[in-house]
């Protein structure tokens, strides 16, 4: 458990975000550590444009992020993809002027609805979120888009069902088997399925797996490559099952979720940053299991909270 910060930690503590060639013309960009809204992005570069994966959190960071791309290449981005709603994957849209942004048709949706950036400053004090501007896609789709920066394909699709959101997009990159993941994968920290499903997310390995790449681009966490792609999905595998081991434990011995999240041996998986989620994630799974209907975002959140001994989430953006 942990206890309360005396004090807002800062982002300088953390290394610098990490530009790197994963194939010709592919190029991903680490932010460490990963954690509370600190993601991951990437981009394909064409002959004549950019296509770009995903953009950041706060305005310095989608600014730092604009500026890797430009000690490649000088060429236009013309598109943006949103893997998902959340806002460390769609803040910096409207920095990049004149891109296309793509998502999903719930991704939109779900933006649409909140109409507005929503304002974490209560629950993540500190963080110098920047003059924001709310910038939600403008090409949307359900089931699969194909882009291409030149002749390269950039395939996207959805899972068909509710995974981390309800709008979550893959872009794989077959000719040179390369999978940008978003957070259907959060390569070596917690993941959170508290805006959409446990299930969900279990199923959405199998489909990750399928595609035999050889470089995962994960929304959070290291890139990963050959063997250690499947280790990482097993990893999120095996977390999620005991996620639901648990609530099936917690709603046998009439727990609540925060109570069950207090006896819960998290093993390995304790080494994992933003280890509080497992609170959200077990509201989800009870949830599930038609044990929690008076579930909300809001309570779950309350709920972490207290876990963390009253501290609020750790964010270093």
């Amino acid at each position: 458990m942990s206890a309360p910060h005396d004090h807002p930690p800062s982002s300088a503590v953390l290394p610098p975000p990490v530009l790197e060639r994963v194939s010709d013309g592919i190029y991903s960009y680490v932010q460490p550590d990963g954690t509370w809204f600190i993601n991951n992005c990437g981009f394909i570069v064409g002959p004549d444009q950019v296509v770009v994966i995903d953009t950041t959190s706060t305005e310095s960071r989608t600014t730092a992020f604009i500026e890797a791309i430009r000690s490649v290449t000088d060429k236009p981005v013309t598109t943006v993809v949103n893997t998902h709603h959340h806002g460390d994957h769609t803040h910096g849209n409207y920095l990049f002027e004149g891109a296309t942004i793509v998502g999903h048709r719930r991704c939109r949706e779900v933006m649409m609805d909140a109409g507005r950036i929503v304002d974490y400053s209560a629950a993540f004090p500190g963080v110098e979120w920047g003059a924001l501007q709310f910038r939600a896609p403008t090409m949307v789709f359900d089931g699969s888009l194909d882009l291409y920066a030149g002749d390269l394909k950039v395939e996207l699709s959805d899972l068909g069902h509710v995974a981390h959101t309800t709008g979550d997009v893959l872009a794989w990159i077959e000719e040179r088997r390369v999978l940008f993941a978003g957070d259907l994968v959060f390569h070596g920290g917690t993941p959170f399925a508290l805006f959409g499903s446990i299930v969900g997310t279990i199923e959405a390995m199998d489909a990750l797996e399928a595609y035999g790449a050889q470089v995962m681009v994960p929304g959070h966490g290291p890139v990963a490559r050959g063997s250690a792609i499947k280790s990482a999905l097993d990893d999120q595998r095996q977390y999620l099952s005991l996620v639901q081991e648990q609530a099936a434990l917690g709603i046998t011995a009439g727990r609540t979720p925060l109570e069950q999240a207090r006896v819960t041996d998290l093993g390995r998986f304790a080494a994992w940053t933003d280890t509080e989620r497992l609170v959200g994630n077990l509201h989800v799974a009870y949830r599930e299991a038609g044990r929690n209907d008076e579930f909300t975002i809001e309570a779950a959140i309350g709920d972490m909270i207290h876990f963390n001994g009253g501290a609020l989430p750790r964010c270093l953006a």
